[in-house]
């Protein structure tokens, strides 16, 4: 009974009274703004770092190397850090914005990576093959590079999403309230973490599951209607 009463407690003083449930929403929504606006312009970012990273020009290949090496090694709070009071202090963006600048940029070098390494993985003779039966080398990069490439790549992908979600907990930093933000003024208030973490835990392992099981969705169909085409 002690327990129960202990449960019954800690969830109104933490969700219900002063309907602080409301806070853990907001921040959920910050959170998935930033996430998902974060990982989508890191997809597009990383497809053209990684265009870079195969350019045949060497000025431009190792400018692209350079830039998305210290990306990757950067600690996501330190990289918001350094776009917040260096790079773009003064210029009059909101912090979401400078937010989801730093973790595009984040999400894009490490994608950059694998991108390229997908790519790499196709062998040369499949694509002399495919421009010898008359594709041209955009033909070829997509009807026979792209597909096995996105294939290799998609786990990799979906780990990515997680991570990004994951480097988002940092925005408290710049006073976003995401939900990370969200349990501390909770905590501050109630002196009583339980309740708050637990919900937020919950809620992070349930959005990594399911775009997990979106992503999976998506490369299964793709593999399916390709193989239809064949």
């Amino acid at each position: 009974m002690g327990l129960i009463t202990y449960l019954q407690d800690a969830i109104y003083w933490n969700l219900i009274y002063e309907s602080r449930y409301q806070l853990i929403v907001s921040g959920l929504w910050i959170t998935l703004l930033l996430t998902f606006a974060s990982f989508f312009f890191g997809t597009l970012f990383g497809m053209l770092f990684c265009m870079a990273k195969g350019s045949k020009n060497r000025v431009l290949r190792g400018l692209c190397n350079i830039f998305t090496g210290l990306l990757v090694k950067l600690p996501p709070l330190m990289l918001l850090m350094i776009f917040a009071y260096l790079i773009l202090a003064g210029t009059g963006l909101s912090s979401v914005v400078i937010a989801i600048i730093t973790f595009t940029l984040k999400c894009s070098a490490h994608l950059a990576e694998m991108f390229r390494s997908a790519v790499d993985s196709v062998e040369r003779g499949e694509i002399e093959a495919a421009r010898t039966l008359g594709y041209s080398k955009w033909q070829a990069f997509f009807n026979v590079v792209f597909p096995q490439a996105v294939h290799q790549v998609m786990p990799l992908y979906k780990t990515q999403f997680v991570l990004t979600m994951q480097d988002t907990s940092v925005v408290s930093l710049l006073a976003i309230q995401d939900m990370t933000r969200a349990v501390t003024i909770i905590t501050s208030r109630t002196m009583d973490p339980i309740i708050a973490l637990v919900i937020t835990s919950v809620i992070y392992l349930l959005l990594g599951f399911a775009a997990n099981r979106m992503l999976g969705a998506a490369d299964r169909s793709r593999h399916f209607k390709n193989t239809e085409l064949m």
